[in-house]
C-alpha cells in the first residue's frame, strides 16, 4: 500500500460528487428525430379479447396478415402514450401502456419490417407521443437482423421490434441499480406487447441471443448510452427478404441530454454480456428447448385487455381486504404462462406471502410454473415481514398477496453467462407485467417494489437457498384514498437499534433479517 499515491482518495471524491446533473436535470422521456420523415399511425384498437386469454396465449392465431393497423395496435399498447393529466405536485403527467419504475420509462422501440399493407420496408422508431413511426432507414433490412440473431426464421416474419434501454433515464434516479430497473421496465413492456400481439392473433417470439454491435450499428445507436436489449419477431407468412443489406451511418436522434453519470458497475455488466459475432450467439443459445406443459387457466371471466392498458395504474395503498383464491390462481397460472423464446425454459421461480386470501391460509408459498399449485412453506401471520421485506413500504404489508421473482442466478449465469442476467431480469419483469395485467383485468389493483435482496431469499430459505430476487409484485384490493400511508415494522426499528449497538447481546429477530 503506498498512502502518497493519491489516486484512490481523488477516484472516490469523484465519484460521490453531487451536481446539478443528478439533482435538478431529468431526463426528457422521448428520443426524438427532428427533421426526419414521419408515418401516421391510425387510431390504435384492439380486439375484445378477455385480457387473461390474452395473457395466458390462448387467443388463436389470425390467418390475416400483418398491417399497418395491427403495428399501430401493437406498438400503442405496449409502449404508447395512453393519457396525460396535470398534477400540482407535478405539473403535466404522462401515463403509457405499461408500468415503469419512477415513470422513466427507458425503454424505446424500433421495428425492422418488410413491405406491410400501408407501411413501405424499412427501419422505423416509435414515437409515442405523435403516435407515428420515424423512418430511419428505407428497405428491407430483416436478412442483417436474422444474421446478427443467427435465426434465418427472422428474414420471414413481417415484422421485428427490437427494444433497446436508455440507460440514464433510470440510472439519473436509481443509480447502479437503475440497470436492473431498465430490464423490469423492458418485461413490462414486453408482457404487454405479447399479450397484445395474442389479442391481434398475431404469433411473438423474443429472442435474447443477437451480435449487439450490429443491432446498434443498424439502429444507429451509440451502445453506450441506448442499447439494443432485445428482439420480438411478430407476424407469420411474410415474403423472405434477400441479401443483407449496406448500412450507412444515419442521424443517432437526440435523447435530449448531452452528460451522465458513469456507474461502472453497470458500465461494465453491459459490456460484458455483450455477443460479439454469430457464432458466439449459436453456442449462447444451445439447444432450444420445447416449452413445458401449462396447467389449465382458471375460467374467471375477465375485462378486454384494450380496457385493462387503458385504465391501468399502479396502487399506492392496499386495503388490507381479502381477494378469493380463483383470483389469485388465475391470475398466478395466465401470468406465467411460457412465452416463446429463444431461451427454451423458463428462469423464474414464484413465491409469495399470502396475507388474505379466502380458502388459503395467511403464510410462505412457493407456485409451481408446471403444476399451477401453491406449495405451503410456513404457515402464520407475515404482515410485518412483508412490509419489512418490501423495502419498509406499507403496500407489502397490506396486500393480500406478494408474489416474489427468484432465479437460480448461479446455475442461470453458469449457463447463459453475464448475459444470462440481462435474461433474468427481463423475464422476471415480463412475469411482473403479465401479473399487473392479470391483476387490473380482475377489478384488483398491483404494484411492483424494491426490497431487501439477500433477506427474501433468507426468509424463503431452505426452499429458495441459493436464489436471487429478481422483482416483485403486490396484489390486492385498492384502497381508498390511493395514496401511500407511512409504515414502519417492528423488524426495521428492531434494524436500527442493532445498528446502534442496542440490543443487550440477544438476537431478538429471526436469522432472515441478519442477511442485510
Amino acid at each position: 500500500m503506498d498512502n502518497g499515491d493519491t489516486a484512490a482518495a481523488q477516484a472516490f471524491h469523484d465519484a460521490t460528487k453531487l451536481s446539478y446533473i443528478n439533482l435538478l436535470t431529468k431526463p426528457p422521456l422521448y428520443k426524438t428525430y427532428p427533421g426526419l420523415p414521419q408515418v401516421a399511425l391510425p387510431e390504435p384498437a384492439l380486439p375484445e379479447a378477455p385480457a387473461l386469454d390474452a395473457i395466458a396465449g390462448a387467443v388463436p392465431s389470425s390467418v390475416a396478415a400483418l398491417d399497418l393497423s395491427n403495428v399501430a395496435g401493437i406498438l400503442h399498447y405496449s409502449a404508447g402514450l395512453i393519457r396525460k393529466s396535470v398534477l400540482a405536485s407535478a405539473g403535466e403527467v404522462h401515463y403509457r401502456a405499461a408500468s415503469s419504475a419512477g415513470a422513466l420509462y427507458p425503454i424505446e422501440l424500433y421495428m425492422v419490417c418488410g413491405d406491410l399493407d400501408g407501411l413501405a420496408a424499412g427501419v422505423y422508431h416509435y414515437a409515442p407521443a405523435e403516435n407515428a413511426l420515424v423512418q430511419l432507414r428505407a428497405g428491407d433490412f430483416r436478412r442483417n437482423v436474422a444474421g446478427a440473431a443467427a435465426d434465418d426464421s427472422l428474414a420471414g416474419v413481417p415484422a421485428i421490434v427490437i427494444s433497446t434501454a436508455v440507460f440514464w433515464r433510470s440510472a439519473w434516479k436509481y443509480r447502479a441499480r437503475g440497470y436492473r430497473y431498465c430490464f423490469w421496465d423492458n418485461g413490462t413492456v414486453l408482457a404487454n406487447l405479447l399479450s397484445a400481439a395474442n389479442a391481434l392473433g398475431q404469433p411473438a417470439r423474443m429472442l435474447g441471443g443477437f451480435v449487439d454491435s450490429e443491432i446498434d450499428r443498424l439502429l444507429g445507436l451509440d451502445s453506450e448510452q441506448e442499447a439494443s436489449t432485445c428482439l420480438i419477431s411478430v407476424g407469420m407468412g411474410g415474403t423472405e427478404a434477400g441479401i443483407p443489406a449496406d448500412l450507412p451511418g444515419i442521424t443517432a436522434g437526440d435523447l435530449g441530454f448531452t452528460r451522465s453519470l458513469a456507474y461502472p458497475e453497470s458500465d461494465r455488466l453491459h459490456a460484458e454480456s455483450r455477443l460479439d459475432t454469430s457464432q458466439q450467439v449459436r453456442d449462447w443459445r444451445g439447444q432450444e428447448q420445447p416449452a413445458m406443459a401449462q396447467p389449465p387457466n382458471a375460467t374467471l371471466g375477465s375485462s378486454p385487455l384494450k380496457s385493462v392498458v387503458e385504465e391501468r395504474g399502479s396502487t399506492r395503498r392496499f386495503a388490507r381486504e381479502p381477494i378469493s383464491s380463483a383470483q389469485l390462481y388465475a391470475l398466478l397460472n395466465a401470468s406465467t404462462r411460457r412465452y416463446s423464446t429463444d431461451l427454451g425454459e423458463g428462469l423464474v421461480e414464484t413465491y409469495l406471502i399470502v396475507n388474505a386470501v379466502d380458502g388459503l391460509g395467511s403464510g410462505s408459498y412457493y407456485h409451481s410454473r408446471e403444476s399451477g399449485e401453491l406449495e405451503l412453506l410456513q404457515p402464520g401471520e407475515f404482515r410485518e415481514e412483508a412490509g419489512h421485506l418490501c423495502f419498509e413500504q406499507a403496500l407489502g404489508a397490506d396486500a393480500s398477496a406478494v408474489a416474489f421473482f427468484m432465479v437460480d442466478l448461479e446455475q442461470t449465469l453458469e449457463r447463459l453467462g453475464n448475459r444470462g442476467y440481462r435474461m433474468a431480469q427481463l423475464e422476471a419483469g415480463v412475469v411482473g407485467g403479465n401479473m399487473y395485467l392479470a391483476a387490473h383485468s380482475l377489478g384488483l389493483g398491483a404494484t411492483g417494489m424494491t426490497f431487501f435482496d439477500d433477506a427474501v431469499t433468507a426468509f424463503f430459505s431452505p426452499h429458495a437457498a441459493g436464489k436471487s430476487l429478481m422483482f416483485l409484485v403486490g396484489l390486492g384490493c385498492t384502497g381508498t384514498p390511493n395514496r401511500v400511508r407511512p409504515f414502519r415494522s417492528r423488524y426495521g426499528a428492531l434494524k436500527d437499534s442493532l445498528a446502534r449497538g442496542a440490543g443487550g447481546g440477544q438476537r431478538p429477530v429471526p436469522d432472515w433479517l441478519y442477511s442485510n
